[in-house]
């Protein structure tokens, strides 16, 4: 495990000692120590039917159970139900990392005892503690929904950070496959689930733990039936890069450089999260029109004739006819079909021009001439970084955005050779001849 690692460890355990002696934690409840037991038990069996993410880690409905430990008796019972799923069958089975056991144990509570003091300081009162002071026992729906957003934010952020130092990987791209994005809505309705779970609790015991199992499970059933969706579509777009490459040798990994440095574009323009996933979606298909063109043409070191230069323009048409025929494509059938318009309206299929021809093509196409010049082709030999640099701006305004070509060279400007531009990319370098 890396020593970075080791460290970040160390610092939560340092930091939630500091946490547990510097506050003045209320009382907690004991008395209703069985219905905590309960939630213990749940912890721990959702813990074990969590199911993976794509890079590191797991998703579990233990964040219902969690949240309305602390809802219903305190930020102390609450880190003690966190603590009981941090250590998993699997994790036994697979022999992890004892560092890797401690962080678990560490950053779960730790979030939950400082997402606690949210709650608190908002005027926050756990329900068994109001019912024992005589108090109203109701909830703050602002201190209850402010402790919700901290508690797993502060679950994303700790967990993040521990992947960038095990995995040696930056926080953007962490995120980036993470794709953490997609499952805060699940989040929040497995918030809202821990609260009412808290109010039932109170009222019903035990039966009201039972009356919301039902919908728990569904909402799991929810989660993997989106990691399912998003692995089968992963799965496609794989299948099909994979056709492109078996005709075009010479292009192997062309597709994924492409990608990456469009995302680099889309992020350093600030296009939302959907809209670069759209975008890196269709820099991994782009080229599958060529399936439709002969390998003679594809593969041929001399001048096209007119008849073979026409096939090759024919490549975003049949892209598009290919794209079309799959419903979850469509968004990135426009954006393949016009990756060769110029701004110019010299470009093809459409001969569009300027704002006519989608944003998103725009990023592919400048991505695409990059990556074009700089990797081996049949006919020639890779540009250096600095003459790719120098051709970009040369065919800005009339080939190019200008304004695209610009914020992709303010991207690639700190890295002095292809090969550490694309790995930060997190592509595959192409292969010398």
């Amino acid at each position: 495990m890396p020593s970075r690692y080791k460290v970040y460890v160390i610092a939560l355990a340092v930091a939630g000692v500091f946490v547990m002696c510097l506050y003045d934690w209320p009382a907690t409840a004991w008395n209703h120590w069985p219905l905590i037991a309960i939630l213990v038990a749940l912890t721990l069996i959702a813990e074990n039917l969590a199911f993976d993410l794509p890079v590191i880690g797991s998703v579990s409905l233990a964040f219902a159970f969690d949240y309305a430990a602390l809802n219903y008796a305190g930020p102390i019972a609450a880190a003690i139900v966190v603590v009981a799923g941090t250590v998993t069958l699997r994790d036994l089975r697979e022999h992890k990392s004892a560092w890797v056991v401690a962080f678990n144990m560490l950053q779960l509570p730790l979030g939950v005892l400082l997402a606690g003091i949210v709650y608190l300081e908002l005027g926050g009162v756990p329900l068994t503690l109001a019912l024992d002071t005589g108090a109203p026992a109701q909830l703050s729906l602002v201190a209850a929904s402010v402790s919700a957003v901290v508690l797993f934010t502060l679950n994303v952020l700790m967990v993040s950070v521990g992947i960038s130092f095990a995995r040696r990987m930056s926080l953007r791209d962490v995120w980036r496959l993470q794709n953490t994005a997609m499952y805060s809505v699940s989040f929040v309705g497995l918030a809202l689930l821990g609260v009412l779970m808290a109010q039932l609790m109170l009222a019903a015991g035990w039966v009201g733990i039972l009356l919301l199992l039902f919908p728990l499970a569904v909402a799991r059933q929810t989660f993997q039936v989106y990691q399912k969706l998003t692995d089968a579509y992963s799965q496609t777009i794989k299948s099909l890069i994979s056709a492109i490459e078996a005709k075009d040798p010479y292009t192997r990994g062309h597709s994924e450089r492409v990608a990456g440095y469009a995302r680099l574009i889309g992020e350093g323009i600030s296009l939302p999260g959907p809209t670069r996933q759209t975008l890196e979606f269709a820099a991994l298909l782009h080229d599958v029109g060529k399936i439709g063109v002969h390998n003679d043409t594809l593969m041929k070191q001399d001048a096209l004739t007119q008849a073979e230069f026409a096939q090759i323009r024919r490549h975003p048409d049949v892209g598009r006819s290919v794209l079309e025929a799959v419903e979850f494509l469509e968004d990135v059938v426009p954006i393949v079909h016009a990756h060769h318009e110029r701004p110019d309206g010299t470009g093809y299929p459409q001969g569009l021009s300027a704002d006519e021809i989608p944003l998103e093509a725009r990023i592919l196409a400048v991505a695409d001439c990059f990556d074009a010049m700089t990797s081996n082709r049949a006919y020639r030999r890779p540009m250096s970084l600095d003459d790719a640099r120098a051709e970009l701006l040369r065919v800005a305004g009339s080939q190019l955005d200008t304004q695209l070509v610009r914020e992709f060279l303010s991207q690639v400007s700190a890295d002095g050779d292809i090969e550490s531009l694309v790995e930060r990319t997190g592509a595959a370098v192409a292969d010398p001849l």
